[in-house]
């Protein structure tokens, strides 16, 4: 089927019917973050620095969650049987977890080293060395539940997961202030809180899955499919280092130099409302590929999409970059040159945003036709082609105008590059495992 027909709802209808819940609960995440956020805050200026450190090291937990989720939601959207469902889930919550678990040991014997060897500032060393550890035995488990929420998601049973959600928000903020404040935990008391919460989120979703793990595949199965999907998985890990890589690098380089910590006091309150902005981004790609693995939309409802996408995004853009010039710094507690340095990140951000939420949408399409390297690549010359080198140089001149503007140009430049790549002719893609092609209702 190709386009909408009188039964089918538009493909805004079908975009948003899956998007709204990734919004939502991503949503929730992040008000963990900002809860997390503005606990550490009352510890003083070093430790919101300290915060956009630990997450950053976990360069493996991120990209593995963020790679494998997306493909397994690809995966069980595009199942044409309940048995390839089955082995979709199945897969992938085992992949997961022995991830997770891997990634966990090499963590335990590594980062202590590193954050010794690049930390510049005594108190920002001491404030990562303490969360890490609640971080990395937590991995498997948010590993885990990643990969089952987005199942959840592909099998449109977001529901109870939203219910669960919106519980984890409230008790994480009791948590927060308990660990911190009334065991005296401090820094670390935050990430004790986060970890002990992902624990729970996981059984609770995997309970979620009983129906989809109550009929054993063997491991062979599993390890079959995990074997199919290692090219697009593999694909999308190397695209998720592109954008957690940058901004490991950025906060590694800001932490080479003692005097430096006001600029990464400014990124760290900056990354946590970037994540926020990134929310709708990353459920509009995963949405639309999955949309599109369902039943190809038409030209028309591309256009009519992107007008959509690019109004929406235009009024965004003006309130971020507004609030950024009034009450932003202001509220993480910045001042001087953390406050400047922050609110150009933020506007830079601002201007970015329609570009990339556009970006989005020619990203799903790909992702769909399974071409992740498309992606991967154009990704990888904005963030470490463009927007890298001229953060640097705005660094090294002291100019934060300058070293936040190539994040709006390398979103400029890979928005006109994807979408040049998903309206020019191409060959039909491959049959992909597990992939209906035609309309299964």
């Amino acid at each position: 089927m190709t386009g909408a027909t009188a039964t089918t709802p538009s493909l805004g209808r079908r975009v948003l019917a899956l998007m709204g819940p990734m919004v939502v609960a991503s949503v929730m995440g992040q008000a963990i973050a900002q809860t997390d956020l503005w606990v550490i805050s009352t510890l003083g200026e070093q430790a919101v620095a300290a915060a956009a450190v630990p997450q950053r090291l976990l360069l493996l937990d991120s990209i593995t969650a963020m790679a494998m989720g997306p493909v397994v939601g690809l995966s069980v959207a595009g199942a044409v049987s309940a048995h390839a469902r089955r082995r979709a889930v199945q897969g992938g919550l085992v992949g997961a977890t022995a991830a997770g678990l891997l990634i966990a040991a090499v963590g335990l014997a590594v980062l202590p080293f590193l954050v010794d060897t690049l930390v510049a500032a005594p108190a920002v060393r001491d404030h990562t060395r303490s969360a890490l550890w609640w971080l990395l035995i937590a991995t498997p488990v948010r590993l885990a539940q990643f990969v089952g929420a987005m199942a959840l998601f592909a099998l449109r049973r977001s529901r109870p997961l939203l219910t669960l959600y919106a519980v984890a928000v409230v008790a994480n903020a009791a948590l927060d202030l308990f660990f911190v404040h009334g065991l005296g935990l401090g820094f670390a008391g935050a990430y004790a809180a986060t970890s002990v919460i992902a624990a729970l989120e996981c059984a609770v979703t995997v309970w979620l899955l009983r129906d989809h793990l109550s009929v054993p595949l063997r491991l062979r199965d599993s390890a079959r499919w995990l074997r199919q999907v290692a090219r697009s998985m593999l694909t999308e890990w190397g695209h998720m280092l592109s954008v957690i890589g940058f901004e490991l690098l950025l906060v590694l380089t800001l932490t080479l130099h003692a005097s430096w910590a006001d600029r990464l006091a400014a990124f760290s309150a900056g990354a946590v409302l970037t994540a926020t902005l990134l929310i709708p981004i990353t459920a509009l790609v995963n949405a639309t590929g999955m949309v599109c693995k369902d039943a190809v939309p038409s030209h028309q409802e591309w256009r009519h999409l992107r007008r959509c996408v690019l109004a929406a995004s235009a009024g965004v853009c003006v309130l971020v970059a507004s609030t950024a010039w009034t009450v932003l710094p202001g509220l993480y507690g910045l001042h001087g040159p953390a406050a400047t340095w922050f609110t150009w990140l933020m506007v830079g951000q601002a201007v970015a945003f329609p570009f990339r939420l556009l970006a989005a949408t020619a990203e799903g399409r790909h992702k769909a036709a399974d071409r992740f390297g498309v992606v991967l690549r154009l990704r990888l010359l904005q963030e470490f082609g463009i927007a890298l080198p001229v953060f640097l140089a705005g660094l090294l001149t002291d100019n934060a105008v300058l070293a936040w503007s190539g994040i709006a140009l390398g979103c400029a430049v890979n928005h006109w590059l994807l979408q040049a790549a998903a309206t020019a002719p191409r060959r039909p893609p491959a049959r992909s495992f597990g992939v209906r092609h035609a309309d299964h209702r």
